[in-house]
């Protein structure tokens, strides 16, 4: 991605709940189920970043927070079409630097094993302990 490119990332842009459920289920292969996203972003979250190649969403993260210093990146998605072309980076790179601009102190993230060299070795993210169960 250049950084013209980045550009391209927009901090609490407009999205649907049609698009960004087609958008998970693409990239994760599922079937596609229509979620109340608009609803859950206004409630919970500080911001989300979204990237357009012209009008297709293909790619999302939301930063949800627990309403003071802690803030959370969760649902980084890309399309499968537009993986590996630093979209992803781009969607990271710009919640960091929206949190830097707010109130949050800490942004916390967890990743699969296989994600977690980007996440380290870009110096975005320190290793920590965290625990988590599936309910």
């Amino acid at each position: 991605m250049t950084p013209k490119d980045l550009h391209s990332t927009v901090w609490r842009g407009p999205v649907t709940d049609q698009e960004l459920s087609c958008l998970h289920a693409v990239a994760f292969d599922r079937e596609q189920e229509l979620e109340p996203w608009v609803e859950r972003l206004e409630r919970y979250s500080l911001g989300w970043v979204t990237v357009r190649r012209g009008e297709l969403l293909v790619g999302f993260c939301n930063v949800i927070t627990d309403g003071g210093r802690h803030a959370f990146l969760l649902d980084v998605v890309v399309h499968p079409d537009h993986q590996g072309t630093g979209v992803g980076k781009g969607l990271v790179h710009r919640a960091i630097e929206e949190c830097r601009s707010s109130s949050v102190d800490w942004l916390h993230v967890d990743f699969e094993a296989d994600l977690g060299p980007f996440s380290m070795t870009e110096g975005l993210f320190r290793r920590s302990t965290a625990g988590i169960l599936k309910v």
